[in-house]
């Protein structure tokens, strides 16, 4: 039970840090005139990223198994495309690769 109270609280904490951040990105783009992509690219891509270098610099330094670093780098990267190319079939009405160019 503690165990789901702990999850449950964790859980609470990243949506309501990842909400601030994002608010905190637009009053940056704003203020300092950046524009909201750069700072999207920049801010929100250099924090989300966080958690894979954590864990890759632990993994070698700390743990001396370089493969977990390897496999959290290559499954991360994947499963972030996996998640674009199903964002992208659900929003658009038609998907980026049937589009002409």
């Amino acid at each position: 039970m503690i165990l789901w109270l702990e999850f449950v609280l964790c859980t609470a904490v990243i949506v309501y840090s990842g909400a601030k951040l994002s608010q905190y990105g637009d009053i940056i783009a704003e203020k300092s005139g950046l524009g909201r992509a750069w700072i999207g690219v920049v801010l929100m891509a250099s924090v989300t990223s966080l958690p894979e270098l954590v864990t890759g610099v632990s993994s070698v330094t700390y743990a001396g198994v370089p493969d977990i670093a390897v496999g959290d780098v290559l499954g991360s990267c994947a499963f972030n495309m996996l998640i674009l190319a199903i964002l992208d079939t659900l929003y658009r009405p038609a998907p980026i690769s049937t589009k002409a160019r």
